[in-house]
This record gives C-alpha cells, structure tokens and sequence, in this order.
C-alpha cells in the first residue's frame, strides 16, 4: 500500500510529538539549570512544529495523529527510565532521538510534493538539523568534546 502525503505527514507528526514527550520525561530528570534551558528550547522547537504538521495535515485534508509512535513511546521511556544514570546518559539519548528525527525527514522528503514538501524542506528540516546540531553540542559538552565516554567520566 502506497503512504499517501497525509500518511507521511503524520509519521512525522508522531515523531515530533514522540520528541515533544521525551523532553519532557527528561526536564523532570536533568540537574543543572543551563542544560534545562537548552532542553526547554529543543522541546518548544519540536512543539512548534507539531503545531505546522498539524496545520498542513488539516489543509491537505488529514486528520493529525494525535499519538506517538511505538518507537517514540520507548524513546520517552527509554529517556525517562536513565534519568538515575545522570544528565549526561539522558543528553545522549536525547541525542539518538534527534538522530532518528533527521532520518526520517531526509527520508520523507523524497517522496513529497508541492507545498507539503516546501515547508518540511525549508522550514521544518533546517529546524530539526538545528535541534540534532544543539543537542550534540550540549552532549559535546558534557563529555569535555569527547565519544565514547570514558568509564571514569563525572557528571557535571
């Protein structure tokens, strides 16, 4: 079966409403009010383009997911359950999350058209990049610019 444009738009509808989900799991976790700061501007971000999925499902004629997908419920549990293993386990699961958002746009992005396509490509994309791109900074962070951390690592 073909996934039409409002099929596509609503799996990255659940994706950003999965991330939506799993910054909040990991604001009731982290610690250190800058790194709050940070995660409460991905999280707006990502709320944001909930709200634009939204709007262009309903002019295309869709009904909006209003659920996540399986994979973003374990990602909010999976953020939720390493928030006793500290603020840098929960960053690097954020991280991998911000990750599997990327794919999938770049992914969905070569089967769209038209104005569904425009705004994924220029507007929701560039947001989503610079999500993925502050989150690895912070990440960078944390571990002192170094992958993988080291079993001796402290949290900051």
């Amino acid at each position: 079966m073909k996934e039409t444009e409002v099929d596509t738009l609503n799996s990255l509808l659940m994706g950003e409403l999965s991330a939506v989900e799993s910054y909040d799991k990991a604001l009731e976790k982290v610690q250190d009010s800058r790194t709050v700061s940070i995660l409460e501007q991905c999280r707006d971000s990502h709320r944001e383009r909930v709200g634009k999925l939204r709007d262009a499902i309903m002019k295309s004629g869709g009904k909006p997911a209003d659920s996540t997908s399986a994979w973003g419920r374990m990602a909010a549990v999976f953020t939720s359950s390493v928030g006793g293993l500290g603020d840098t386990a929960i960053l690097s699961a954020l991280e991998e999350g911000e990750d599997v958002g990327l794919n999938d746009y770049e992914w969905k992005l070569v089967s769209m058209h038209g104005e569904n396509r425009k705004l994924v490509k220029e507007e929701l994309f560039p947001k989503q990049q610079a999500t993925r791109k502050l989150m690895s900074k912070v990440l960078g962070g944390k571990l002192g610019g170094t992958w993988p951390p080291s079993p001796d690592m402290s949290e900051s």
